[in-house]
């Protein structure tokens, strides 16, 4: 069971203390996460302005590690996604990892790492409404600050239903508390369904959101945040597996509004690696995953699960910094392959050599764009760099590609070369041709994104990621083939049993 908890938490302005906030207690069977109605702490919280305010940093703070295992960013944007496309190579198994079973695709309903997301995403949701079910009752101060609180809290839920459909396809679907009983009779919804959902209720969020906040209050969900995730969402939408071609005029239209507000509610970076550095949270992306050091258990873990175990020489080297071994999960030699010389994101992203523990030096291709140097943290989740869910350059890039399916590939090269310029790249022709520009983006992604998780899902929605994965795994002289069924991963095990859902094929 989970349990109530008091935490401090970076949510908003680094330093929100969440007193006695109670999340009720969850249900013991393995059910969709979602809480109980009846629990006596929801009926007694959720009655004024302040504890609404708790139970939303709550929504936001589901996002992130607890100390035993990964957040959002670790499970839904290193392992399910990076580590499942061919910009990872998993070397070696070390015991029951499953890094390697998701990268050799070996994975199963029982595999712990696909029943994570399942329940960590709709723990979140639960949260979510929670909330919005019980908000209209309690009075504010400001109607204002009411419709802000309900238009985050709709538009995480909503971002928790995507991530949920993208790696598991159709899902149930809950937008009110229910039973564990309750839950285990709700069926999977089809995907356009759920693409409705999803995307209605973040249109319908955009109205309450603020454009920005003040210092105490970073990192809460914004209208730039709202439109970048619907141009995500319809450009997804418009893609495989729903090819739903009327999705693309929405998703140029919100990329677009993004793009009207720079300067004014976003700010390109002028170098790439000031992107990663943990003083510029909350000033580049535009929506970021919060974290904090101190052994709050609000820091992060992916840098150290991607990093080998240096010695105490190494410029990069933390004592509580680094998980496994440079022979068990390392960069692909095809990601390095397709960095351009010159390209100054390389060396921001990866390394290919590091001082071991013994003095020497050893080789390796490991991802460095969020570790940095000469931190001093608690344990190897305490990692204070926030983790970018969607930037300005995916916005653009989003934008040139929309600008290249609709037949302005000379209007799309511009968007493309600000990106390939700020890598210290030269500039390509805007004469280039519609299929040189989708093959030159294409690339453009893969490197701009390169450990942040964006990759997998851009192959699959593009339909290469069979003809990509495959030609990788026949390079490595790996004996596995895929097909469009291992786009998503299978309903977890525990699901199958208490719910009776189909599995995937």
């Amino acid at each position: 069971m989970k349990i109530t908890y008091n935490k401090k938490i970076r949510t908003f302005g680094k330093t929100l203390v969440l007193g006695a906030f109670l999340l009720g207690m969850m249900g013991c069977e393995k059910d969709l996460m979602l809480e109980p109605e009846n629990n006596i702490t929801q009926t007694s919280f959720y009655t004024t302005e302040l504890q609404i305010q708790q139970a939303l940093s709550g929504v936001y703070s589901a996002m992130i590690n607890s100390s035993s295992r990964g957040g959002f960013d670790v499970n839904f944007y290193l392992l399910a996604s990076e580590v499942r496309s061919n910009n990872f190579n998993a070397i070696s198994q070390n015991g029951n990892r499953d890094y390697y079973a998701i990268n050799r695709f070996q994975d199963t309903s029982s595999t712990e790492e696909v029943e994570i997301l399942w329940e960590d995403a709709y723990q979140l949701i639960s949260y979510a409404n929670n909330i919005l079910a019980r908000i209209d009752a309690v009075p504010f101060a400001d109607p204002a600050t009411k419709e802000q609180y309900r238009s985050e809290t709709r538009f995480l839920r909503a971002y928790a239903y995507f991530e949920l459909m993208r790696n598991f396809g159709k899902v149930p679907l809950v937008d009110h508390p229910v039973s564990p009983s309750e839950a285990a009779s709700i069926p999977r919804t089809d995907l356009s369904t759920l693409y409705s959902f999803i995307t209605s209720e973040i249109e319908a969020s955009i109205g309450g959101l603020k454009n920005t906040y003040d210092s105490k209050n970073k990192g809460r969900i914004t209208k730039s945040a709202a439109h970048a995730m619907l141009g995500r969402m319809y450009l997804t939408g418009y893609g495989y597996p729903l090819n739903n071609s009327s999705y693309l005029t929405k998703a140029k239209e919100h990329l677009f509004a993004i793009i009207q507000g720079e300067g004014q509610y976003v700010t390109f970076a002028p170098n790439y690696a000031d992107l990663f550095k943990s003083a510029n949270d909350n000033k580049y992306h535009i929506f970021e995953i919060q974290h904090i050091s101190g052994g709050l258990s609000q820091g992060s873990y992916l840098p150290s699960y991607v990093s080998p175990t240096f010695g105490t020489a190494d410029p990069l080297y933390n004592a509580q910094g680094s998980l496994y071994s440079s022979s068990e999960l390392g960069v692909s030699q095809s990601l390095l392959n397709a960095y351009e010389a010159g390209d100054v994101r390389k060396a921001v992203t990866v390394k290919t050599q590091f001082i071991a523990q013994n003095g020497q030096v050893d080789y390796a291709n490991y991802f460095v764009k969020f570790r940095e140097g000469g931190l001093v943290i608690t344990n190897r989740y305490d990692w204070p760099i926030n983790f970018p869910i969607i930037r300005y350059a995916d916005v653009l890039l989003m934008y040139a590609e929309v600008l290249n399916y609709e037949g302005n590939t000379s209007g799309a090269v511009p968007y493309l070369n600000r990106i390939r310029q700020r890598a210290g790249l030269s500039a390509l022709s805007t004469s280039m041709s519609s299929s040189d520009f989708t093959t030159a983006l294409r690339k453009e992604r893969r490197v701009e994104f390169a450990g942040e998780g964006v990759y997998w899902h851009d192959l699959v929605r593009w339909n290469i990621a069979v003809s990509v994965i495959n030609q990788a795994a026949a390079d490595l002289n790996y004996n596995y083939t895929i097909t469009t069924n291992d786009y998503l991963y299978q309903i977890p095990l525990s699901q199958i049993q208490v719910a009776g859902y189909e599995q995937n094929p």
